[in-house]
């Protein structure tokens, strides 16, 4: 076990009143440099999953420790810094902000930081890495949809961070632009080391993965 990697215990998420489990008692350690999806039906809770074990959500009851912090000890500002310096999130929809180019909605999170000369040189890289270079200086209005997805992705990584979650991160797109998004996952996990942990309900998908959760019910109820 990597103590900064991700170690979820006994995980229970409830909703309404009388309250509902969502997630039903759930570990699981996710070592860093792992390349893994979520997977199961609708309504199974892989998304409610991610977003508690990326630090987006709390759990009702159980602990989350990701990169050797304890979530539910650490105080906000502590995790808005990690979330900064060492957590990507890539969602269905992209998230864009519309009156920004794309550079400068991929360097959005370092000018927050104050370190936009820092990443000027890997912003480019980035761009040229998704072939996107053609849209350095378009408007999300101006880009397709795979595009728009390949911005949100790089702006995601333009930190360099440890862990990278994604939520459904092809549902929005066409097979050539969802297979560009899964290579792009696997050429930054196996060149940069990033860990990457993805929902998706494509088995297709899920197989690009080295490991594999499968949920049912809000329980694991395999891992392979």
């Amino acid at each position: 076990m990597i103590k900064d990697g991700l170690i979820a215990k006994n995980i229970i998420k409830s909703f309404g009143d009388p309250p509902i489990d969502i997630i039903k008692d759930i570990s699981l350690e996710i070592e860093i440099g792992e390349f893994v999806a979520l997977i199961g039906k609708s309504g199974s809770g892989k998304s409610t999953l991610l977003y508690i074990v990326s630090g987006l959500d709390n759990p009702t009851s159980g602990t989350v420790s990701l990169g050797g912090y304890d979530l539910s000890a650490t105080d906000e500002k502590m995790i808005h810094k990690l979330r900064n310096e060492n957590i990507g999130f890539v969602f269905q929809f992209h998230y864009l902000l519309p009156e920004l180019t794309a550079i400068e909605n991929i360097t959005m999170p370092a000018r927050k930081q104050n370190q936009l000369k820092q990443v000027s040189e890997y912003a480019n890289h980035l761009l040229n890495e998704f072939s996107l270079t053609h849209c350095t200086h378009k408007m999300p209005s101006q880009m397709s949809g795979g595009e728009q997805q390949r911005v949100a992705i790089a702006r995601a990584l333009i930190q360099k961070p440890k862990f990278i979650f994604a939520d459904e991160p092809t549902g929005n797109l066409d097979t050539a632009n969802g297979d560009k998004v899964i290579e792009i996952f696997k050429k930054i996990n196996r060149e940069e080391g990033t860990t990457i942990i993805f929902v998706t309900h494509d088995m297709d998908y899920a197989n690009a993965a080295k490991k594999r959760v499968h949920l049912q019910d809000g329980k694991i109820f395999k891992i392979d």
